[in-house]
C-alpha cells in the first residue's frame, strides 16, 4: 500500500502515559497513513511533551477526554490508553462521536461496562480493537499454531502461571500505583486478563464454569518482622538486612532495566531522596495495599478441556510458564528461558524450540496497531483482531473468577453468557 494514495487517518490519543505513547509511536512506521491530531491527558507534563513531539497546537491539547469529546477537533479514530477503570466512558463517547477505537486491555473494568461498549460498537458500526498482546507475541502464537496443527493430539488440560518476580510485585502491587483495587482494578483483571484471554483463544471452546481462590496473605501489617518501621529510611531497624528494603531494592540496585517510575535517579542522592520521601520508601508490610498476592483460577470448557491459571507474586524469575497436555504430547513453555519443549508420548526424541529474546518494550505493538488500521482501511486479510464482543466474552471469565473468589462458589458462565 502506498501511503500517499490514501488520505491519512486522523487519530486522537486519550492517555499519554507509557502505553499511549508506545502505541502512538508505532503509527509512524505503519504501512497505513495516519496523522495525530489531538491528545487528552490530565498530567500537564505528559500532555505538553506529547504535543511537542507531534506538533499539536494548543487547541488540540485537552486536560480530559470529556473536554476532547466536546471539542470541534475532527478525527477519525482514537487510541484509549487510560487506567484500567477509565476505559468505558471515553470509548463509548468516542464511538458515539463516530471514531474507530484502539483500547488498551482490559476492554472495561466491569461486565456492564463491556456490554455498554459492545452495544455502542454495534450501533456505530465502527472498528474496536483491544490490546490483548499475548495473541501477537511470538511465543504464544507458536503455542497456538502447535495446538491447532494437532501436534499434541486432542487438548486435555493446561496449567498456566503468571509468575510475577517478587521485587516487581512489591514495586507495582504493594508500593506502586496498582496496589489498591479502588485506584485501578482488582489484580486478576489488571494482570491476568491477557492470560485468560490466551487460554480461551488456545482452547477454542466456550468456558462453562469457573472457580477461584486467592487472597492477600503476606504483605500486611500482621506479618511485619520485628524491628521494621513505617518507612525504610526513617524508623526501620532492619533496613540493611530486609530483602525488600528500599535501600537494597532502589538505592543500591541496578535500575537500568526497570522501575522508571521511581523518578529522578541519576545519582545515589537522587535515589535516596526518591525513597526517603516517595511511595517506594514505605515498608512493604505497611503500604496499605489490598490487592491479592496470589490467586488460582480453575476453568471447565464445553469441549471437555480444563485449565488452571495461577497468579503469584512470589516468583524468583519473572515470566509466564505454561504446560499444555494433549493425548499425544505435552508442551512446556518458559518465558524466562525463552523456550518451548514438546515431549511426544510415542517417540523417543523431544522437540526443542528456542524463542527470540525480547529486548524492546512491547515489540508486538507494531502488529497490534497495523492490525487495527488494516480493519479500518478495509484490508480484510489474515490479520487478527480482538474486537469488543470477543474481548467481553473472554473478560467474563475474569469477572466470574473474581465473583467465585469472593463468594466461595463455582460460577456457571451462563450467568454472563
Amino acid at each position: 500500500m502506498q501511503k500517499n494514495t490514501i488520505i491519512p487517518l486522523r487519530i486522537a490519543v486519550i492517555g499519554a502515559g507509557v502505553r499511549g505513547t508506545s502505541l502512538t509511536r508505532k503509527l509512524a512506521s505503519s504501512e497505513f497513513p495516519t496523522r495525530v491530531v489531538a491528545v487528552a491527558e490530565p498530567v500537564h507534563e505528559r500532555r505538553t511533551a506529547f504535543a511537542q513531539q507531534y506538533d499539536l497546537p494548543k487547541d488540540a491539547q485537552f486536560p480530559s477526554w470529556q473536554v476532547f469529546v466536546d471539542s470541534p477537533v475532527v478525527c477519525d479514530a482514537v487510541i484509549v490508553a487510560t487506567m484500567d477503570d477509565q476505559h468505558t466512558n471515553p470509548v463509548v463517547a468516542c464511538l458515539r462521536r463516530g471514531c474507530h477505537i484502539l483500547v488498551e486491555k482490559p476492554l472495561a473494568d466491569t461486565f456492564v461496562g463491556c456490554q455498554s461498549i459492545v452495544s455502542a460498537q454495534r450501533k456505530a458500526g465502527l472498528v474496536v480493537s483491544v490490546c490483548h498482546t499475548l495473541r501477537f507475541m511470538e511465543a504464544f502464537r507458536r503455542i497456538k499454531q502447535i495446538v491447532d496443527d494437532g501436534v499434541l493430539g486432542k487438548l486435555i488440560h493446561i496449567e498456566h502461571m503468571e509468575a510475577i518476580g517478587h521485587y516487581r510485585f512489591t514495586h507495582n502491587y504493594v508500593r506502586g500505583r496498582w496496589s489498591r483495587e479502588e485506584n485501578n482494578a482488582f489484580l486478576l483483571l489488571h494482570k491476568c486478563c491477557h492470560d485468560l484471554d490466551f487460554l480461551a483463544w488456545l482452547i477454542g471452546s466456550q468456558c462453562s464454569h469457573v472457580s477461584s481462590f486467592g487472597s492477600l496473605t503476606y504483605f500486611s501489617p500482621a506479618n511485619a518482622p520485628a524491628g521494621s518501621g513505617e518507612r525504610c529510611l526513617q524508623d526501620c531497624q532492619i533496613v540493611e538486612s530486609c530483602p525488600y528494603s528500599a535501600l537494597r531494592v532502589y538505592v543500591d540496585a541496578d535500575l537500568s532495566d526497570r522501575l522508571s517510575d521511581l523518578g529522578k535517579i541519576e545519582t545515589r542522592r537522587d535515589r535516596l531522596d526518591a525513597v526517603r520521601y516517595g511511595p517506594f520508601g514505605i515498608c512493604v508490610w505497611q503500604a496499605g495495599n489490598n490487592v491479592v498476592d496470589h490467586q488460582v483460577v480453575s476453568m471447565g470448557f464445553t469441549n471437555g478441556t480444563t485449565a488452571n491459571c495461577t497468579l503469584s507474586g512470589y516468583a524468583a524469575h519473572h515470566g509466564r510458564r505454561t504446560t499444555v497436555q494433549g493425548t499425544r504430547a505435552e508442551l512446556i513453555f518458559s518465558e524466562a528461558d525463552h523456550s518451548i519443549a514438546i515431549n511426544h508420548f510415542f517417540e523417543s526424541e523431544s522437540d526443542h524450540i528456542d524463542l527470540p529474546r525480547i529486548n524492546t518494550y512491547h515489540p508486538e505493538d507494531q502488529e497490534i496497531v497495523d492490525n487495527w488500521l488494516s480493519k479500518i482501511f478495509g484490508q480484510h486479510n489474515e490479520r487478527m483482531n480482538v474486537d469488543a464482543n470477543e474481548a467481553m466474552r473472554n473478560l467474563a471469565i475474569v469477572f466470574a473468577a473474581e465473583r467465585s473468589r469472593k463468594t466461595g462458589r463455582i460460577v456457571e458462565m451462563e450467568e454472563y453468557y
